[in-house]
């Protein structure tokens, strides 16, 4: 009697459930090919996630809002590919499909580019929280869905090539493999992707990494080379789009843009307007304008710049060490410079792109007295040893109005005091309102500012009483009242305009909160004041 021929098949069938191949050899190489597909798809999400910041930020600020929403919907997306992964793997579980929602993912991540640059500046009017997520949905959602399948898709094929033996087994490798790759993805892109490569090449690149796992699936589906060519067509049209898209930030009317770039904190924008005497030269992160200055003379222009000249107000006062948590443009430091030439200046600021803007845009190498340091303030204060400084000018942010956290609380402002000299004064630029629902941040700052200070003042800086507005808040060891209430100073000079924004204390809010780094509800009460606006 004729023995049964034995199969050699090598890829599991193109329809219903997977035949898994008898070959030794051949399921080592299909289970490795599924462990690639979800090592690299787990990596490229958090890749997409992470380079997706860098084209809200520009338009929407670099917050906790933006994080959010890009955060929340890539969440959702993924889970609910994860459904749609499930269902269709009990339709059909087998090589083909893992290439399909490979490429259509590889697509749509060309896309991202071009879809972001005709969709996303038109959002831009529906706000600092609605606008991201929008904006998110819009762009990441398909990408998030198609990646999220992959998952459920290759745990059923990776059983199937054991002969559904090994279940459990099969799902800790992929879950495995999948967590490792966002890990690699991750660390890949804040480490070293963002600070080498354009965020277009970024996109461009992980669609490149998918549409090859694409490829490598339909070769073990054996898939026919004509049925494929959809998949390339459109590969080609979206990367050409992708590749060809503006995401240059928009000049203002007027403004021309010198420098651009996107570090690993923020997209560093420089643009001046005027000519000759008149020019005037503007830093901007992301969406937010940070300072300026007057090109011929370094002064600066903004009313809340002029806040370095506190410690005029007092004839006596010694200023031999200043200290600035947040560049802005380099103004504040230079012109503290100008006015105490034997003083020393240091500058604290997270971004070397922004320092090095400053030594080539905004003066900074004209002033060897003004020293900059690329770290964060409180880490910078925390080792600062037995440096002792005269003012400290709190004036760090992270997107529009938003105060890093650690920097607004009662532990930090516990180590700024620390840092100051006995007679020592601590500025801080806070924007905020002064009376009604908007003024809840104020109250809070005030709280814990009080907390760790025995006198606390503030000055406004245009704006009425219930706008957010630049609000100076001044806190020392010492009595700054008695200086910011005169009433002979000269009309129209420095310290008249100073003290003409002094708030009394009847007008300011009470009962705030003290934020301390275990409770610090700053970023919630910034959003509640954003999302009335």
């Amino acid at each position: 009697m004729a023995k049964p021929s034995r199969s050699t098949s090598t890829a599991p069938s193109t329809t219903g459930t997977a035949a898994p191949p008898v070959n030794p050899e051949s399921v080592r190489r299909h289970q490795w090919l599924l462990g690639a597909i979800c090592f690299l798809a787990g990596a490229a999400i958090m890749v997409i996630e992470i380079a997706a910041n860098r084209l809200l930020s520009p338009l929407f600020g670099n917050s906790v809002y933006t994080w959010t929403s890009l955060i929340g919907v890539i969440l959702i997306s993924f889970s609910v590919g994860g459904y749609l992964g499930g269902w269709l793997t009990d339709k059909r579980a087998d090589f083909a499909l893992l290439g399909w929602l490979l490429a259509g993912a590889a697509v749509m991540t060309f896309f991202i580019p071009a879809i972001h640059a005709v969709v996303a500046p038109g959002r831009t009017d529906a706000g600092l929280i609605a606008g991201p997520l929008i904006v998110s949905v819009l762009v990441f959602a398909i990408p998030g869905v198609l990646l999220g399948a992959i998952s459920p898709a290759s745990v059923r094929l990776y059983s199937s090539l054991q002969k559904d033996a090994h279940v459990g087994f099969a799902a800790g490798t992929i879950s495995m493999l999948g967590s490792l790759g966002s890990f690699v993805g991750t660390f890949l892109t804040g480490f070293f992707l963002l600070g080498t490569f354009g965020v277009k090449a970024i996109f461009l690149g992980s669609g490149a990494v998918l549409l090859v796992l694409a490829g490598l699936a339909f070769l073990a589906a054996r898939q026919p080379v004509v049925t494929q060519l959809p998949v390339w067509i459109s590969a080609l049209i979206a990367g050409a789009l992708g590749g060809t898209a503006d995401l240059h930030s928009k000049p203002i009317e007027g403004m021309k843009t010198l420098f651009e770039h996107d570090s690993f904190y923020h997209r560093v924008l420089v643009q001046e307007v005027g000519e000759g005497s008149f020019a005037r030269r503007y830093l901007n992160l992301d969406s937010t304008q940070e300072g300026g200055m007057e090109v011929q003379s370094g002064e600066v222009f903004m009313a809340y710049q002029e806040y370095w000249r506190v410690p005029q107000l007092k004839e006596d006062f010694k200023l031999d060490r200043a200290l600035f948590l947040g560049a802005g443009a380099f103004g504040m430091p230079e012109a503290v410079s100008r006015e105490w030439p034997r003083s020393e200046v240091d500058v604290v600021e997270i971004d070397p792109v922004v320092i090095e803007a400053g030594r080539q845009f905004f003066k900074l190498n004209e002033h060897p007295r003004v020293h900059a340091y690329a770290d964060d303030a409180r880490r910078f204060l925390r080792q600062a040893g037995e440096k002792r400084y005269d003012m400290i000018f709190g004036d760090a942010y992270n997107g529009v109005q938003a105060i890093p956290v650690h920097l607004a609380s009662q532990e930090f402002f516990q180590l700024v005091k620390d840092r100051l000299t006995p007679h020592g004064i601590f500025v801080m630029n806070a924007i905020t309102a002064l009376e009604g629902s908007k003024s809840e941040l104020l109250a809070g700052m005030l709280a814990t500012l009080k907390s760790v200070f025995p006198h606390v003042e503030v000055c406004a800086v245009g704006g009425g009483a219930r706008m957010a507005q630049n609000v100076i808040l001044i806190a020392s060891q010492d009595d700054w009242e008695p200086v910011l209430t005169r009433q002979d100073y000269v009309p129209g000079s420095p310290s008249y305009r100073l003290t003409r924004a002094y708030v009394p204390a009847l007008r300011l809010p009470k009962n705030g909160v003290v934020f301390t780094d275990d409770f610090n509800p700053v970023d919630a009460i910034i959003a509640r004041g954003l999302r009335d606006d």
